[in-house]
């Protein structure tokens, strides 16, 4: 019987490779990333790894074998979960592997747009130690956070900032039930009131097409003129136009951005023209630590299905017919 074979379409942490290797795995590392590449190479493997790259149907009707595709992260809307589910193919993920690391980002994010710390950088750098007088930051004590959404990302960012800084925590999440865990929580049914109450926004929300451009004109409107909106979940939920121009006119104060519509996005994006704002590229889940659980987490759920187990974290079982019997 010939060893299964995994396709690790990019690159992961040593760690996923050793645990796909000693369950005694052929791994197969493709020389690019092009589509006819990926292609012929899918054909043949019983496994598929991947983190960014987008795995979209024709590639997944032309991996005949295939059993499993593990996204290394929690987001999945790079892969077409449908055609995998027609397929009788897993799709799983690896929730709650980035949350901290994410969470910490945000909170980083706060606290420099609100001490103007990478301004006063850019400044001191060309000699301009006066600045200091310029530059007047603000605490986050007893400033309020919106969070929209609340997860794993969005219950650290909170802990983090209700007890850590001593700040005001609102959110808003209509699926979320167990509030009474979180006293230091200020939860509303009304994304008006969060978004009219709070000194920083955060987004902790996946992407799909009715959440496409959340955040538009109409939110950002309903904002404090000193508040920031910070997104590290997804870039689609922004409509980025709207933002430049509530940022441009000082509706609203900026932005910690680590996402965007599309990426990677153009060397002359409109954005790169505001001082008020700090970007980043999609590198909030990137950190050592992080980036092992993701590649470790996900070679498991290689490992559990091809030995004939259930994954622990599918994300498209519910769009199996009952005919698969899976």
């Amino acid at each position: 019987m010939r060893p299964f074979k995994v396709l690790v379409v990019q690159n992961i942490p040593e760690i996923g490779y050793k645990m796909l290797k000693e369950a005694g795995f052929e791994v197969v590392i493709p020389e690019n990333l092009e589509d006819e590449t990926l292609e012929e190479l899918a054909a043949e493997c019983d496994g598929m790894l991947v983190r960014t790259r987008n795995i979209p149907r024709g590639l997944i009707e032309k991996a005949k074998k295939l059993k499993v595709i593990a996204r290394s992260g929690v987001g999945y809307d790079n892969v077409d979960i449908q055609a995998a589910a027609q397929r009788g193919i897993y799709v799983c993920n690896v929730p709650q592997s980035n949350s901290n690391s994410v969470a910490e980002q945000v909170v980083g994010m706060m606290i420099s747009l609100a001490h103007q710390i990478l301004k006063a950088d850019k400044a001191l750098r060309m000699n301009q130690f006066g600045v200091r007088d310029l530059y007047i930051g603000s605490e986050l004590k007893g400033k309020t956070l919106g969070l929209i959404g609340f997860g794993s990302i969005g219950q650290l960012t909170a802990k983090k900032c209700g007890l850590g800084l001593d700040m005001n925590v609102m959110a808003y999440d209509p699926y979320f039930k167990n509030e009474e865990e979180f006293d230091y929580v200020e939860f509303v049914s009304s994304i008006d009131l969060l978004l009219s109450e709070s000194d920083f926004v955060s987004l902790h929300l996946p992407y799909s097409s009715d959440l496409h451009h959340f955040i538009g004109e109409k939110e950002l409107n309903k904002m404090k003129s000193s508040a920031f909106l910070i997104n590290c979940a997804r870039g689609g939920l922004v409509d980025e136009k709207a933002l430049y121009d509530a940022i441009k006119n000082a509706r609203i104060s900026g932005a910690g951005l680590d996402v965007f519509e599309e990426e990677p996005p153009k060397k002359d994006h409109f954005l790169w023209e505001l001082e008020n704002i700090i970007v980043t590229p999609h590198m909030a889940a990137h950190t050592k630590d992080s980036l092992e659980a993701m590649a470790s987490g996900a070679a498991k759920e290689i490992i559990n299905v091809l030995s004939g187990e259930h994954p622990r974290n599918c994300v498209n079982k519910h769009l199996f017919t009952k005919e698969m019997n899976l």
